[in-house]
């Protein structure tokens, strides 16, 4: 189950700076939420602008995938939701018609490499994969903690389940594959949305390593409270949209000025190409009280060359 999360990890994590009803909303987060992403791939596949991008993944990872796994990602994988809390750690959700042979695949990958355990709750089977003692919960590695060992599930119609908790896995089958989320409460992490979503994310930043230094980079990071990001369809353009939720005011309207300021720089950049250009002067920056807003429009053509290159 590993390799097929990291075979889609290109996807999600090379779009620039990194729908509908399948979106994630606010309300379907646990209030201790560290990190969260969910992508459509099902609604990339179907857009003007997200399908050429798409295409791409086809070619470079899609097909990789059938060819060694026999797992084809086009026919069987629609959204995938992943986010991890400091109480239960990471949740993978993968929504699709997932077909019995692929669920034996997987299964099959998983006891070349570790042991798989069978288990049920409720009378709708599960599975313990991992290696040495069993743990209750996670290993308190926010970003990696699926690697020791895992609970999963094919109990659900057209889910795939992965906890790092035997309790969330658990709760999760109870609750049909929902999120049991808290709703919007002070502090709560941001989310962006829009009508033709492709990926959403969002983290606190104090969930990162600070390197102790005085840098520009090192100042924003220990500066910021949240980030959040959006890449969405608009109008056959690639949208951006990118939220950082500062410690104060101040900071937000310092920010903002730092990449105001790289922006022009660049703006009158001879050597930079007429798409990069463009994508200079389609850059907006917003600050509102502690909150700085990056939106930007992106050609998908050119999205596609830089995955390329």
């Amino acid at each position: 189950m590993s390799k097929l999360w990291l075979a889609l990890v290109p996807l999600l994590t090379a779009m620039p700076l990194a729908a509908g009803a399948a979106e994630i909303t606010i309300g379907e987060l646990p209030d201790n939420t560290v990190w969260y992403l969910h992508a459509d791939l099902e609604e990339m596949r179907k857009s003007e602008s997200g399908s050429r991008i798409y295409k791409w993944f086809e070619d470079e990872v899609a097909v990789e995938v059938n060819d060694e796994l026999g797992i084809d990602l086009n026919r069987e994988v629609n959204t995938i939701t992943a986010f991890s809390d400091s109480t239960n750690g990471t949740v993978m959700i993968v929504d699709g018609p997932i077909s019995t042979a692929t669920r034996e695949k997987m299964l099959a990958l998983a006891r070349t490499e570790s042991t798989v355990e069978t288990r049920s709750h409720k009378g709708m089977e599960y599975y313990f994969i991992g290696e040495g003692p069993e743990r209750k919960s996670h290993n308190g590695d926010l970003f990696d903690d699926l690697e020791d060992a895992s609970y999963s599930s094919f109990a659900l119609k057209g889910k795939a389940i992965v906890a790092a908790s035997e309790d969330q896995l658990k709760e999760l089958l109870d609750n049909g594959g929902k999120i049991a989320g808290s709703g919007s409460h002070d502090g709560a992490l941001f989310v962006i949305s829009a009508d033709k979503s492709f990926v959403q994310a969002g983290m606190r930043t104090d969930a990162l390593d600070d390197d102790g230094g005085d840098n520009w980079e090192s100042n924003i990071l220990r500066n910021t409270k949240q980030a959040a990001l959006l890449v969405s369809d608009s109008s056959g353009m690639i949208a951006v949209q990118a939220k950082l939720v500062s410690t104060d005011p101040k900071m937000a309207q310092a920010i903002g000025g730092i990449v105001n300021g790289l922006l022009a720089l660049q703006a009158f950049n001879s050597e930079l190409g007429p798409e990069i250009q463009s994508l200079i002067r389609n850059t907006k920056v917003v600050v509102s009280d502690a909150i700085l807003s990056i939106n930007t429009v992106i050609d998908p053509d050119m999205v596609v060359s830089v995955l390329e290159d």
